[in-house]
Formats: C-alpha cells, structure tokens, sequence
C-alpha cells in the first residue's frame, strides 16, 4: 500500500517566527518590555518543540488508502477514507494549507504541513476523493 507522508512546511514556521518578531517589536514599542520578553521566549520554545518533534516523527500526517492518519501533540488521530469528502489546497500568499472536507461538512487543516501537487493528486487518487483549489486573498 502506498502512503504519502507530508513534509514540514518549512515557509509556514518561517512566517510564524516573523509574525513573533513582529508581536515583539510592537510590545517593545508600546512598553511592555518584560512580558515581550516572557512571551517571545515561550512562544519561540513552542515553535521549536513543533519543529523538534516533527523532525524525530513525533508529530506526523500520513495519507494512505484507507484514510488520513496524524499525530498532534500527544494523541494519534485517524479519518477513515469513507468520511472524506475532498481535499482542498487553500492558499494566502505564498502560504499554503491542506485542507480536508468531510463529510459532517467538519474540515481538517494542516497549515505547518507542505504537499506539493503530484502528492496532493496521488493523494486523492488513494481516496478517491476531489481536489478543490481555494484562494484566499487579502481586500483593502
């Protein structure tokens, strides 16, 4: 049986550690120097646990024919192929995020996960399951 392990999008905690210095500058700026201090250390602690436990397979998502299998923190989830309605690709800018459609009209995301488009079809094709490409834009 052919399984698909999605990687670590490496973009998405890139964006994520931009959007931490970003918070921290604006607390710097308005005084608020020690909790700036406090929360960018933990939340900097909290992205390299991410980036930790996924690298030694801690934390995972597996696409196989008979459903989507992933890792949180500490519990192993499973989506049986038959509650798949589509997967759908929804991007914002240059981020990208898998999303999966089921059929309680519940949808999964996967935003520090990256599925290039030759995966994402054989993906669909191991589940026989559409492919919906959504966009997102930003309006002024």
């Amino acid at each position: 049986m052919r399984t698909i392990d999605l990687d670590i999008s490496w973009f998405a905690v890139l964006a994520t550690l931009c959007g931490i210095s970003l918070c921290y500058g604006m607390m710097t700026l308005v005084a608020l120097n020690g909790i700036a201090s406090s929360l960018m250390v933990l939340a900097l602690l909290v992205v390299a646990l991410v980036v930790l436990t996924t690298l030694t397979n801690k934390r995972f998502v597996h696409i196989d024919k008979a459903g989507i299998c992933y890792r949180t923190w500490m519990k192993t989830q499973y989506v049986h192929a038959d509650e798949i309605v589509s997967l759908e690709r929804q991007k914002l800018g240059p981020l990208s995020c898998l999303r999966v459609v089921l059929s309680n009209n519940r949808r999964l995301a996967f935003p520090y996960w990256s599925i290039d488009d030759v995966e994402l079809q054989k993906a669909a094709q191991l589940l026989s399951v559409p492919v919906l490409e959504s966009s997102s834009q930003v309006k002024a």
